[in-house]
């Protein structure tokens, strides 16, 4: 069968390898003059960096299954996290339980009320009650305003923008479990490709 396939984006080229294993012929476009779409490199001093900040959760069982049968599997590490929370003309460590309780930009209390709310969510299935909800309602409500002003309220609007008091909380339950997923020992770890993620687009490229 011949295949078309627009954009040449990860899931263009996952697509298009896949339909190619199984024997069609494809035929991939795409607009721009590189592959990757927002996984996309571009070279600095002979090095690849990517256009945007990318890595992978330890449940993104798909993608590291790919990397694997590309035989790649040696070029992903997986590294702590290290994320670091500005505020205030000041960096916090903010990865930790420890952390968290250390940092002082709201009331202890409500530091407590952070962690057991973040812990409460990883914990959560029942996601469907969250539909119709936004994050800025759940997390005023159960985190308390100042949560919200001086926490969630910046990294949803540093993502969103002027939507960010519109985004459904649906979507903040479920980036919780995906971060809470990629602990190990209590401390986070992500996946990166050694010398960026070029490597998986030129393996799926070929």
């Amino acid at each position: 069968m011949n295949v078309a396939i627009i954009g040449g984006g990860m899931a263009g080229l996952a697509a298009a390898y896949e339909l190619s294993k199984q024997g069609h012929t494809v035929a991939l476009f795409e607009k721009e003059a590189y592959l990757g779409g927002q996984v996309a490199t571009f070279e600095v001093a002979g090095e690849r960096l990517e256009r945007f900040y990318h890595h992978i959760f330890a449940n993104d069982v798909d993608i590291i299954h790919l990397i694997d049968e590309l035989g790649l599997s040696q070029e992903l590490l997986w590294l702590d996290s290290k994320v670091g929370f500005f505020h205030g003309g000041r960096i916090y460590n903010f990865v930790t339980p420890m952390e968290l309780l250390k940092f002082s930009p709201v009331g202890l209390a409500d530091r407590v009320r952070l962690g057991l709310v973040s812990l409460y969510l990883r914990r959560y299935s029942n996601w469907p009650r969250f539909e119709g909800m936004t994050a800025l309602e759940w997390i005023t409500k159960h985190a308390g305003r100042r949560n919200y002003e001086v926490v969630w309220g910046p990294l949803l609007k540093g993502k969103f923008g002027a939507s960010s008091d519109e985004i459904c909380m649906v979507w903040l339950w479920a980036k919780i479990h995906l971060r809470f997923a990629s602990r190990v020992k209590g401390r986070e770890r992500l996946g990166y490709m050694r010398g960026s993620f070029a490597l998986l687009l030129e393996a799926l490229k070929q």
